[in-house]
């Protein structure tokens, strides 16, 4: 088995507006964020449209590991994988008016980067292979370069020497490095590492 991880972003926003929509996205989606029992597992968006039954929470309370930087706010969760959080990420675009990203690692195999606005995706690339496009059963992706170089403030020729790199852990690495800060990063890995533990603020949050 390959390393997997995924995490979430959000850009230029205040701590207290932060804390806000952190409360509010643990009440539509603590179902999934607050537990790994996940026997009623349905889909995020879904939960948040139709107000899901919480009769199920394992937990009274959602974890968030919170790294407040200048230009972007880094969020983990346990629960965060490729495949979830961008549902989550989508989810929390609709509670917050700025720009979310989210990263998607899996198996060495699939980088997916992902950016998010008042509910929309904005942008989507898959960092891989073509084999791994055909195997996974990829989407279409949404390559929308005025929005990605704004947002993620890089000049044309870093945003196309970021789009041509296939190798996942080659991207990561790449973008980690353009945008200053890592996004090689899930939150199980924070208790094992003293020097990122100090980078991280944990914060629970109370399902309502």
């Amino acid at each position: 088995m390959g390393t997997k991880f995924a995490n979430l972003h959000i850009k230029a926003i205040e701590p207290r507006d932060l804390e806000e929509a952190l409360q509010e996205l643990s009440n539509k989606a603590g179902t999934i964020l607050a537990t790994e029992d996940q026997d009623d597992v349905v889909n995020i968006i879904d939960r948040y449209v139709y107000r899901g039954t919480k009769q199920n929470i394992r937990s009274t309370k959602v974890s968030y590991y919170i790294n407040q930087g200048m230009k972007w706010t880094s969020v983990l969760n346990d629960q965060f994988s490729w495949g979830t959080v961008e549902e989550v990420g989508q989810l929390f675009s609709h509670l917050v008016r700025k720009p979310i990203m989210t990263i998607g690692f899996f198996d060495e195999d699939i980088f997916e980067l992902t950016l998010f606005e008042e509910g929309d995706i904005r942008a989507k690339k898959y960092f891989c292979e073509e084999w791994a496009k055909k195997e996974y059963d990829l989407d279409s992706e949404l390559i929308d370069h005025k929005y990605i170089e704004e947002t993620l403030e890089l000049n044309q020729i870093e945003l196309n020497k970021l789009l041509e790199i296939s190798n996942p852990e080659k991207a990561i690495k790449e973008l980690s490095r353009m945008l200053k800060f890592n996004l090689w990063m899930h939150s199980e890995w924070i208790s094992n590492d003293e020097e990122i533990k100090q980078e991280y603020i944990k914060k629970d949050f109370e399902i309502l």
